[in-house]
């Protein structure tokens, strides 16, 4: 993906909107044959309750994970104009530009858990100087493997918000994402529109995968059926 710039604006406030989802589905056997039947609804009240196939079910599952994620999306732009910036002191200090000598005087972007090992030595290059805020917790690993090797846990879809607050490109001091596909590859310089891009990808690759699940699920039940 190519770099998007960061532009500095201040969030704008949410358009007044609400967004709700109703999903139910059931089997019921019929009351005169004794048949089993799948029924589905998109009505609070089940007002629409009819009988569907199983690929209307997965269709219908994937529409409302949109609705769900837009609704997420309202709710982080919300707190983004109504909740604080991170909270606590921010690290404040002064180098030495190695190429010029002249002081650089800087503070740590808000949750910046970077060490700073590249100021150890008491001087530093402006463009080294990065403030990285992460979230350890939310961190995922899967069994990834590459050709004829065997799986091991890799970094999946981390998140990592950046700031180089004393590089000479201005856009650069400016908070931005780097995502982390897997351990080591990264889609770089993300401003909040570009990161909002790849999300909605990955939401749509989630979607693909949920019906591909699916058609696994008919092909396991299937290959079993088959072998009875």
């Amino acid at each position: 993906m190519n770099r998007v710039s960061a532009t500095a604006k201040a969030p704008s406030t949410p358009v007044e909107q609400s967004i709700s989802a109703t999903f139910h589905v059931e089997v019921m056997n019929d009351l005169e044959t004794g048949q089993p039947m799948l029924l589905g609804s998109s009505d609070a009240n089940h007002g629409d309750l009819q009988v569907v196939t199983a690929d209307q079910v997965i269709a219908k599952a994937a529409e409302q994970h949109r609705i769900i994620a837009k609704a997420v999306r309202l709710a982080l732009d919300y707190e983004a104009v109504t909740k604080q910036a991170l909270t606590g002191p921010r690290r404040s200090w002064l180098v030495a530009d190695r190429k010029t000598g002249m002081p650089l005087k800087g503070a740590c972007l808000a949750g910046c858990h970077g060490l700073h090992f590249e100021m150890n030595s008491g001087t530093a290059v402006a463009d080294d100087v990065v403030c990285v805020n992460f979230d350890q917790a939310n961190s995922t690993e899967l069994p990834i493997g590459c050709g004829s090797t065997g799986g091991q846990d890799w970094a999946t879809l981390s998140v990592l918000i950046k700031s180089y607050p004393v590089h000479p490109d201005e856009e650069k001091r400016i908070p931005h994402a780097a995502v982390e596909v897997t351990e080591d590859h990264y889609i770089e310089d993300l401003d909040d529109a570009g990161l909002a891009v790849v999300i909605d990808k990955l939401q749509q690759r989630v979607d693909g995968m949920r019906i591909r699940h699916a058609e696994l699920v008919r092909a396991r039940a299937d290959h079993f059926g088959r072998q009875a």
